[in-house]
């Protein structure tokens, strides 16, 4: 098994649930770090949040439009003292085996002050999403089915802050939104849509890390960053904080 599956398994992962509200400090390799659960009470915020919508239990109603269940909780915020190297999947594109449990539990994952070893660093693609268009990268057919987003620290442009973010939701919170801007019938309309246009009313602000993840991509000069998602459970899009400055493309690759 490798390292980082040895060291963050789930045994780790647990101990981080059962108190969400908590800030983990831990130590891998020789590297220190700080670990926490970005939203905590995931569902209960998002059951509340569209009451008016759902009339009752949430994961029935997930049922009910064809959706994922909420996770409990939502993303993993993963930081590193000094900067790592990590080997994060393979070149058969295939996810280390700790990486499916935690995004599993969590939904996403965010690392910062890292950056993937040498052999995989430069390969996929880079791109930059429209703003607020909440989409999947890959279907069920497809075996790579997870995203995972890349800040190099030792290229010329991504050694940079962005001044744009990425942000994830859980699929039915795309869904809830859509409809709540009446832009979606929940009767005819079952299932992911695969791309939700959603909060161009200006309100996004105090939706971020409560209703929605957000990887700001905004750590300093020649600071690594990664993030991962699972396209089966979650969406993503951009978001231009300033929309005349929509940032470089975002280093994008997909893996199972």
């Amino acid at each position: 098994m490798d390292a980082f599956s040895s060291h963050f398994n789930s045994s780790w992962l647990n101990n981080l649930v059962v108190s969400p509200n908590q800030t983990t400090v831990g130590q891998f390799l020789t590297n220190s770090y700080t670990a926490k659960i970005v939203i905590p009470n995931y569902k209960q915020r998002v059951s509340e949040h569209y009451r008016e919508l759902i009339h009752g239990d949430l994961d029935n109603y997930c049922l009910q439009v064809g959706m994922p269940k909420v996770f409990n909780h939502f993303g993993l915020e993963l930081k590193f003292e000094t900067p790592a190297q990590l080997h994060l999947h393979n070149k058969d594109m295939q996810m280390i085996e700790g990486l499916h449990h935690i995004i599993s539990v969590l939904g996403s994952l965010i690392i910062k002050n890292a950056y993937l070893d040498s052999e995989h660093r430069s390969m996929g693609h880079r791109n930059r999403f429209p703003q607020l268009n909440f989409h999947v990268d890959r279907s069920e057919n497809q075996p790579t089915h997870y995203s995972m987003y890349t800040r190099n620290p030792f290229d010329e442009e991504q050694k940079n802050p962005r001044t744009s973010s990425t942000l994830f939701v859980a699929s039915v919170v795309a869904h809830l939104q859509a409809r709540k801007e009446g832009q979606l019938d929940a009767k005819n309309q079952k299932g992911n849509q695969g791309s939700y246009l959603i909060l161009q009313d200006g309100v996004i602000n105090e939706l971020l890390n409560n209703i929605i993840l957000e990887h700001a991509w905004n750590e300093p000069m020649n600071t690594g960053e990664i993030s991962i998602l699972d396209n089966l459970t979650c969406l993503h899009a951009s978001y231009y904080p300033r929309i005349n400055e929509k940032g470089y493309k975002i280093g994008v690759r997909y893996i199972g």
